[in-house]
């Protein structure tokens, strides 16, 4: 046993030492090839610039595309960019990074949220930046603010404000809108006050004393309760003629009254009752979520839970049957004389199969058995195929996806137009295939190349290996290629003659 292990650290750094230097264990002049897995890994594929590097397993990857390139330092960060979008995953799902040509975006929860929005016809940026108790941030119009939380701060244009004032938060806090009303809040929530800045016409008033009485009017609204949240009303009234009345008596009894339709509820979320005014529609629940009837102009459901469930639109489909164990949904969208049907299947929630095609031609398809397999197919001219197993993680999450899912996947399959690549065990037996070329590898171990005049094989990553290279009989040893005089083999048989 230890003198296998003298051995690997010897391959080991004899490897690194030929990788330093830029020399290749293996090349031709389509490609370059490094395997001393589990250790580090290397491809460049010169005809279609793919390159690969993977140091100790699945722990680091980096790899390059056309238009593509990304790098992985599982599992606490990876990075991807795609022409000039970047994204940036860290310690998933908890820190994000983005940018584009319109925005920058930081978000390290809860700690970190910054944002920076670009205005490219007024060549100006609003810029912030949160580090959790401590905020500063620029206007476009170059107006500055920041703050320590809770003792004083000030924002502008921020969370749809003009400005936010806070002093001793929750003790003071002053709100000024876009439309010229301002906010005064002592002891929030408890205490509110709001008033016009400009007193021409009385549109915004009000004040409360929660939860004992408030009463608000702020343009077309108006607001009132008593006894927070037993007795509330709402009512909104444009000068176009829409209206809304809203009356919720806690929990007996709720009322809600527009141009469009009518609701009423009684023992909320219960017994419900809606029905329109402009388009036929009723609905009732009695008792939900247990049963529900829906009648309507281009709608209509009957859902008896968990039993049976049924959506119907004009556009689209929903039911399940013995919920959660299958649902099924259908999107139908027709564009420019051209129909595009989406079929979901779900079963048990977290497996599914979905397959999307346009004027009854496939365009992509994607199945799941949680947790065994999932594979993903795409129709057109550039057609993917994509497959792996096990698929562990429930739920789809690029950050989670790109930091974690290499360490779940026994077996990988990618195969692009006349491209091939599959990896077994993390990538201790591979197989890459490019129009009528194929490589094989196990581990350091053994290599083997097949294609047009090429018939060759190697071990222990060039130690010894012997075949034909690209029309040329070759023996390698040592990692050095001694290339075989094409007529020696014919003055060996007419010697054996």
């Amino acid at each position: 046993m230890a003198i296998l292990l003298r051995s690997l650290l010897f391959y080991f750094l004899l490897e690194v030492f030929i990788f330093s230097l830029k020399v290749y264990p293996y090349e031709d002049q389509l490609e370059k090839r490094l395997n001393f897995w589990p250790f580090i890994v290397y491809t460049k594929n010169k005809l279609n610039d793919i390159k690969r590097l993977e140091i100790a397993g699945p722990f680091i990857y980096k790899y390059s595309f056309p238009k593509e390139n990304g790098t992985s330092i599982r599992p606490f960060y990876s990075s991807v960019k795609v022409l000039e979008d970047k994204k940036v995953f860290f310690i998933s799902p908890l820190g994000v990074y983005k940018s584009n040509n319109e925005t920058i975006s930081l978000r390290f929860i809860p700690l970190i949220n910054k944002t920076w929005v670009k205005i490219p016809e007024e060549k100006k940026e609003e810029k912030h930046f949160d580090l959790f108790l401590i905020f500063w941030g620029q206007t476009s119009q170059n107006e500055t603010y920041g703050g320590f939380f809770p003792f004083y701060g000030k924002f502008k244009n921020r969370f749809g404000k003009r400005e936010i004032t806070f002093i001793l938060w929750p003790f003071y806090t002053e709100i000024k809108y876009f439309e010229d009303y301002s906010a005064k809040n002592y002891l929030w929530p408890f205490i509110r006050i709001l008033k016009e800045d400009k007193k021409n016409d009385i549109q915004y008033s009000g004040f409360k004393i929660w939860p004992f009485y408030g009463h608000f009017k702020e343009g077309e609204k108006e607001r009132r309760f008593i006894l927070w949240p037993f007795y509330i009303q709402e009512s909104f009234k444009s000068s176009e003629g829409d209206f809304s009345e809203k009356l919720f008596i806690f929990p007996f009894y709720m009322k809600e009254d527009t141009e469009s339709y009518n609701r009423k509820i009684i023992l909320w979320p219960f017994f419900q009752k809606v029905y329109g005014k402009t388009y036929i529609y009723n609905q009732l629940d009695a008792p939900w979520p247990f049963y529900r009837k829906i009648e309507g102009e281009d709608v209509s459901g009957l859902r008896i839970w968990p039993f049976y469930g049924l959506l119907k639109k004009s556009e689209s489909l929903d039911y399940f049957i013995l919920w959660p164990f299958y649902s099924y949904k259908e999107d139908i969208i027709e564009q420019n004389n051209l129909i595009l049907n989406e079929k979901e299947h779900h079963f048990l929630i977290f497996s599914k199969y979905r397959y999307t095609f346009q004027t009854n031609q496939p365009i992509e398809k994607e199945y799941k058995i949680w947790p065994i397999v999932y594979g993903y197919e795409l129709y057109s001219n550039s057609s993917i195929k994509f497959y792996y197993f096990p698929a562990i993680l429930p739920l789809y999450d690029e950050g989670l996806e790109r930091n974690y899912s290499a360490f779940l996947k026994l077996f990988e399959y990618y195969k692009h137009q006349d491209y091939l690549f599959l990896k077994l065990l993390w990538g201790l037996y591979r197989y890459e295939k490019f129009q009528n070329r194929s490589i094989q590898e196990f581990a350091f171990l053994c290599r083997i190349v097949n294609g047009p005049n090429t018939n060759y094989i190697e071990f222990l990553e060039g130690l010894w290996g012997f075949g034909k290279l690209e029309g040329k009989p070759v023996i390698k040893i040592f990692f050095i290629n001694f290339i075989i005089p094409e007529n020696s083999s014919k003055l060996i048989s007419k010697n054996e003659n």
